[in-house]
């Protein structure tokens, strides 16, 4: 995938709870909004760390969906938020994305938030019926190509996510032309793909697992640049295909606070946070599900936000993409 592990997991390990420990903090339950219905990567991040974080903070964490306008209302509801690290928002890459399609923008990620840690990445995928015509991604490639413009559609997790971006940017590079359908997540976007609603979903990985498992979905290809262990013989968009040499799409479990929340809350819900997902038992439930851990410290997932709102804008921009959100 596109972050370096060595780089991030290079740096210090652990914040330690004493710093922190000295305040009272948290001496309330911790909301742990995630800005999309559940189902998806960071609603299932949230869940499976939740329980060991409430224990490690001594306080109940609690899983709020707010989804809506490709995570939007929740992020917002986080950036608003009182700075005071009982708020926090456990996002996906779309965070970061959906307000760089929106003119004009309601908020500037990297400038609003304070990342507590990039606690995984997740792959995104594409799947398709079962029963649907392309049995690989060659044909998938014919299929598009030959159809009506327009008459395909695809879902995603919201307009303006990343899922989004998935058939936007492979419209861009292929000269096709696909409709976009938004949902107000990737579960409700694979619920209409196996009802028959759209064709096609540009999906991440955590979310479509369990309909791979199942035989209901078909899993074509897979959005970052290398194939997946779990899955070696799918392969990848970029290797498919000259023309989507610069295909990679993928998403994270991001845990963030207000810019403004001073250092020792997000110590504090960084310790919890890295310490939950270096359990054994909950790392092995994150990596069964999809997800690769990073852990990365405060310091080093603020880099990596900016450094990908970075490249996003400039492919938003490329791409002509704008939404109404």
């Amino acid at each position: 995938m596109s972050i370096s592990r060595r780089a991030v997991l290079a740096a210090p390990a652990l914040l330690p709870f004493g710093a922190a420990a000295q305040g009272t903090y948290p001496d309330r339950p911790v909301n742990m909004v995630v800005p999309f219905a559940p189902g998806g990567s960071p609603d299932i991040a949230a869940r499976i760390v939740v329980p060991k974080m409430t224990e490690l903070l001594g306080q109940t964490v609690v899983v709020e969906n707010r989804a809506g306008a490709g995570s939007i209302i929740g992020t917002r509801a986080v950036v608003q938020a009182r700075p005071d690290g009982y708020t926090a928002l456990m996002g996906s890459i779309s965070f970061m994305m959906a307000p760089l399609t929106a003119d004009p923008r309601p908020f500037d990620p990297a400038g609003t938030l304070r990342v507590v840690s990039l606690l995984a990445t997740v792959p995104y995928v594409l799947v398709v019926r079962a029963d649907a015509p392309p049995k690989t991604l060659a044909e998938f490639h014919r299929w598009v190509a030959s159809a009506p413009p327009g008459s395909l559609n695809y879902g995603s997790s919201g307009s303006g996510t990343p899922l989004h971006m998935g058939g936007a940017m492979y419209d861009l590079f292929m000269g096709t032309r696909m409709t976009h359908v938004a949902y107000r997540g990737s579960s409700p976007a694979l619920q209409d793909l196996l009802a028959g609603q759209v064709q096609m979903v540009f999906a991440d990985l955590p979310a479509a697992a369990g309909h791979i498992r199942a035989g209901t979905l078909r899993l074509l290809a897979v959005l970052v640049p290398q194939r997946l262990a779990a899955y070696p013989d799918v392969p990848s968009m970029k290797e498919s295909d000259p023309r989507l040499a610069e295909y990679d799409i993928y998403t994270w479990a991001m845990l963030c606070v207000p810019k403004a929340t001073p250092d020792a809350p997000v110590r504090r819900l960084h310790a919890a946070a890295v310490g939950a997902v270096r359990d054994p038992g909950v790392a092995a439930r994150l990596v069964e599900t999809g997800f690769d851990i990073v852990a990365s410290t405060p310091e080093a997932g603020d880099a990596i936000l900016a450094r990908e709102q970075a490249k996003w804008d400039q492919l938003i921009r490329r791409a002509g993409i704008k939404v109404d959100l």
